[in-house]
């Protein structure tokens, strides 16, 4: 089993209205409205002045303080956009050498929407099987919104620059992940280049696709629904996660949307922040049982049951 030692979100102090963003954006009046109105977001955090490689490297340092970088054998960035620099840049090899980590492989994995970060913990967990004992991965979720059309998706959200990371092995103590499931519909590859006719059959699909994988990943983890505490959601919107709650029957303060309108939908990043604030604001307690979500353009969902620490492992 693959437990999470460490989760660290790095949210910029940063954050911007989304209602001031229409030029930027390049959208009229009319999409603002929609994103704030009816969909529930306000504000978007920004990390203006830093690199997704700067961000990045801030964010290992935090998740490493303190410990044995000799054991971390496998260094992971997980991000939504296929491609962040051109590859003569080899920033894995830069962030593997100037985080310290000597003994790791070094590597990104994307392609899978904003389920890509959910995704990795199942890399992490075989990966980490054909090591010795007490090896650890370092996961480096999500990424900075490089231009209006990465920070725009239309009549759905807005996206921010948080990132999280994950240090994890399969000894614990830390928050025990009990289940991943994942599902892709590869009809919807295009993405946002979809013709009319399979964009309207992908909203037709996506709250009961996105309940049908949530449930397997609690059944999975040998749970019904009413055992999970707290969905920790991607951040896309309010009025998504109202329409899949009224779907399960999940009464609609057992998710964590808190952080919708304060930092936006921040790729693939989201459901870790989540975990790492609402623990901080004792939305979850030790002991109790999460269910991470996410979403992604392109047909992916994923999700993952949790049992967090309890301190006294």
């Amino acid at each position: 089993m693959l437990y999470l030692r460490r989760v660290v979100p790095r949210i910029p102090a940063h954050s911007v209205a989304i209602a001031d963003l229409g030029q930027a954006l390049e959208v009229p009046d009319s999409e603002i409205r929609l994103l704030t109105r009816f969909l529930g977001l306000d504000r978007i955090v920004t990390a203006e002045g830093r690199s997704t490689l700067d961000m990045l490297l801030a964010l290992g340092h935090d998740a490493l303080a303190g410990a044995d970088r000799a054991k971390v054998r496998h260094l992971v960035h997980a991000h939504t956009v296929q491609h962040l620099a051109p590859p003569a840049l080899r920033w894995m090899d830069v962030l593997r050498d100037k985080l310290g980590l000597h003994e790791a492989s070094a590597f990104s994995l994307s392609h899978q929407g904003c389920v890509i970060g959910l995704s990795a913990l199942k890399t992490a967990e075989s990966l980490l099987t054909g090591e010795p004992a007490g090896s650890q991965a370092l996961l480096l979720i999500g990424e900075k919104a490089l231009s209006p059309v990465m920070q725009h998706i239309p009549g759905t959200s807005v996206l921010g620059d948080a990132t999280a990371a994950v240090l994890a092995d399969l000894e614990g103590p830390g928050d025990a992940v009990l289940s991943v499931a994942h599902r892709t519909l590869g009809e919807f590859h295009q993405a946002r280049h979809m013709s009319p006719e399979l964009q309207h059959r992908y909203r037709q699909q996506y709250t009961p696709t996105l309940a049908a994988v949530m449930l397997e990943a609690v059944a999975a983890a040998g749970l019904d629904l009413d055992a999970i505490d707290l969905v920790l959601p991607h951040n896309v919107n309010r009025y998504s996660w109202t329409t899949t709650a009224r779907r399960l029957g999940l009464p609609p303060e057992r998710i964590y949307l808190d952080n919708v309108p304060r930092t936006g939908h921040c790729f693939c990043a989201d459901s870790f922040m989540n975990l790492a604030t609402a623990r901080a604001e004792q939305a979850l307690p030790p002991g109790r049982t999460a269910l991470m979500v996410s979403a992604g353009q392109g047909g992916t969902f994923a999700a993952a049951a949790v049992r967090t620490a309890t301190g006294r492992e």
